[in-house]
């Protein structure tokens, strides 16, 4: 209730009044003490004793200043003397109105980079919004925006992601047949149906959109139905004969036979699409292994119908991570504006086939019109009864809600998500104990990303084996009778120096070069003017990867002993299959380096290359991948990527609290050292790469949470692989 409550007061005036806070602390029965623990951690919060005026707050207008928006020009805009915060100084003192602008990490419209968010004069506020977004705009229009706010007036534009239509590798989009949320149960009786007001992408993750189908949530009164058929309210657990766990390979067996639509998710090979990858299968059997309040005994026996039950004793959850923050990552944006009910009908699944009680979908406070989206297609779905307090007449109460995050990159971590929504300092835990058993108010809980949960119903409905089905395959493998290739499909975000920043879905394995250049997707580089231009890196993970060369070099040749021992050193022949035909096609034996747009898009791929290279900063493979085009001051884009850790940093652990500003000051010190024509000496250099890389070494091993682990990697790749341009700047 606190953070809940601060939203709605920061929404409500602009800041946090001091007596809006005492009488909060009132309403809910908590001390004073533990609201401002909470508001003064959250920068997306404005306290009173912060205001230059008190009880007027300043109109804000905030400028990313990360990755694409920083390659876009943000730096110059946000310039103290000559950018925009020297205008809107000069205009607070004429008009008498304060206005500000600021810096603010990533706000997700990286694909319209340079973004901005600004906030009115409260008075000048428009019933229900906020706040307004800008993005891809000049300095003259921004400058006439300030003029507007320094007026007192609430701005006349602003760009919406629900006009912007977002590139993707297909131009074929839907208006998609769908349930009225009003008269939900006469279209459905009546079999009706209406547009809604948005378009969807042709995906295949929108099973709806590709079938033609109304968007009636048949997946989970599927599922709701062979509940009802078995008279259950949830699928049993596997059984503890004598108090033991069966052994993995009985568990297996077991879910097999009770539980073919769990056994489903693991035949599709689905990864958590947040960062860790990890299988989306392993989180929701460990939290269905847990006791659940739907376990009644014997209901199969009783001949009374089923009434529903109230939550007590053994409560599960389900969380969707929609704090999209990492970044140049935006894609689930769009999924939860254009295709939110797949994400509501996926959060529902997970919570079913697992016995959760609850789902909540955590959505970053930046994503207005996202939640908005949201909250309505809840709605909808509880008209149609999906969700809420009888799902489809299983006795089976399961309200889905949205969850506004209180802000910050650090709230994207699982564990410090959590503490969040139990209005506490969005902070990582110290783990064990892990979510599963410990998660969202000491119960177990499954935390998935947007995109994770969104695949769901398309792999309820056409099979695990289809989605798994659906990756990219190596090139004339087919003809050996068994195909090697990649599991599965998914959605990434492209931002940067190329033709088509975007977003697309592609068949997991699908090669850089075929994203980057393929006339479906990006449609290549492009330099100054929007001419082609040679690649010169990729982040190939937001700022976390750091920046990859176009051609990666190796700390040694490559040999046929070398080749050997990797092929070997691999778990599966599909492995061997998929890491023979690369080396075949980019790194022959003798190579020095190698392309990186012949690199496949897949995130064990990336950790294989890594096993076998052993490279000097560890590569890594996420959902925001940021093009950069020969010109780039690679040394300048990685203090950038540096300073976004060292400023979302939550402080918690002393590793990264420190080491995250210690690589920021080397980075500067090195772009210091280059402007004022004081290149280092060979010695100097030998000496920096051996302290970076112990650094590197302590963050990776000590933080407690993956912020304080990527830490070292952005200018740790700047040492390695572009020398040059921390000697000088590259011509642009």
């Amino acid at each position: 209730m606190i953070v809940k409550g601060l939203r709605k007061i920061q929404n409500e005036h602009g800041y946090l009044p001091d007596s809006e806070l005492e009488k909060l602390a009132k309403e809910i029965g908590v001390p004073r003490r533990m609201i401002e623990e909470v508001s003064s951690y959250f920068p997306a919060f404005l306290l009173e004793r912060t205001l230059d005026r008190p009880g007027k707050p300043p109109a804000v207008m905030r400028i990313c200043r990360d990755l694409t928006c920083h390659h876009r020009g943000a730096a110059a805009l946000l310039d103290t003397k000559t950018g925009l915060p020297a205008v809107a100084a000069k205009l607070s003192a004429e008009t008498g109105n304060e206005v500000r602008v600021e810096g603010v990490s990533c706000i997700g419209r990286c694909d319209r980079a340079p973004a901005v968010w600004t906030e009115p004069h409260p008075a000048a506020r428009v019933e229900g919004v906020h706040a307004w977004v800008y993005a891809g705009r000049d300095r003259n229009y921004l400058e006439a925006r300030l003029r507007e706010l320094a007026d007192g007036k609430a701005p006349s534009t602003a760009d919406t992601d629900s006009d912007y239509e977002t590139l993707s590798n297909t131009d074929r989009r839907y208006a998609l047949p769908v349930l009225a949320p009003g008269k939900a149960h006469h279209h459905a009786a009546h079999g009706e149906e209406h547009h809604g007001p948005l378009t969807s992408v042709n995906w295949e993750i929108d099973v709806y959109a590709r079938e033609g189908w109304p968007r009636d949530y048949r997946a989970v009164k599927a599922f709701a139905e062979s509940l009802t058929a078995i008279r259950r309210r949830c699928i049993p657990r596997p059984p503890r004969p004598e108090g033991k766990d069966l052994t993995p390979e009985q568990v297996e067996e077991y879910v097999k036979v009770h539980h073919p639509k769990l056994w489903d998710m693991k035949k599709s090979g689905l990864l958590g699409m947040g960062g860790a990858g990890m299988a989306a299968y392993q989180k929701w059997l460990d939290v269905w292994r847990q006791r659940s309040d739907f376990e009644e005994d014997n209901i199969e026996e009783s001949k009374q119908p089923l009434s529903p039950v109230k939550p007590k004793l053994f409560e599960k959850y389900v969380v969707s991570n929609g704090d999209e923050s990492e970044p140049g990552t935006f894609k689930d944006r769009e999924l939860m504006l254009r295709t939110p009910h797949l994400l509501v009908e996926g959060i529902i699944i997970a919570g079913l086939m697992t016995g959760a009680t609850a789902g909540y979908l955590f959505v970053r406070h930046e994503y207005p019109e996202q939640i908005h989206a949201l909250r309505e297609e809840i709605a909808r779905a509880e008209a149609l009864g999906a969700c809420g307090p009888n799902v489809f007449g299983t006795g089976r109460a399961y309200p889905v809600e949205v969850f506004e995050s209180p802000g910050g990159y650090i709230c994207g971590e699982q564990s410090a998500l959590i503490e969040a929504m139990e209005d506490r300092r969005g902070q990582p835990r110290n783990r064990p104990p892990e979510l599963n058993s410990n998660g969202l108010r000491d119960k177990p809980t499954i935390v998935n990303n947007v995109e994770t949960l969104s695949w769901a119903p398309a792999i309820f409905l056409r099979g695990g084996q289809a989605y798994s089905d659906s990756g990219w395959r190596v090139p004339g493998s087919e003809a050996t009778g068994k195909a090697a290739g990649f599991s599965g499909r998914r959605v990434l975000s492209i931002s940067g120096d190329v033709l088509r920043p975007g977003v697309y879905e592609v068949p997991i394995g699908l090669p850089f070069r075929e994203l980057v250049e393929g006339a479906n997707y990006c449609g290549g580089v492009i330099g100054k003017g929007g001419k082609p231009a040679k690649l010169k890196a990729i982040a190939t993970s937001g700022p976390s990867g750091g920046l990859l060369p176009a051609r990666l070099p190796l700390t040694r040749a490559f040999t046929e002993e070398a080749r050997a021992k990797a092929l070997k050193g691999l778990r599966t022949d599909n492995d061997r299959a998929i890491m023979e035909y690369f080396f075949s096609t980019y790194v022959p034996v003798g190579a020095k380096d190698f392309d990186l747009l012949g690199v496949p898009l897949d995130l064990n791929f990336f950790r294989n290359l890594h096993t076998i290279f052993a490279f000097p900063a560890e590569p890594m493979l996420g959902a925001g991948i940021a093009v950069y085009a020969e010109g780039t001051d690679t040394l300048d884009a990685v203090v950038n990527f540096t300073e976004f850790y060292r400023n979302e940093s939550c402080g918690k652990c002393v590793p990264c609290r420190l080491g995250s500003q210690k690589m920021v000051q080397i980075g500067g010190e090195l772009l210091g050292n280059r402007a004022g024509g004081r290149p280092l000496t060979g010695d100097e250099a030998e000496v920096l790469n051996a302290d970076v890389s112990e650094l590197y070494k302590v963050l990776q091993l000590t933080s407690i949470c993956g912020l304080g682990y990527v830490v070292p990697i952005p200018l740790a790749t700047a040492l390695a692989y572009f020398p040059a341009d921390t000697q000088k700047k590259p011509a642009s």
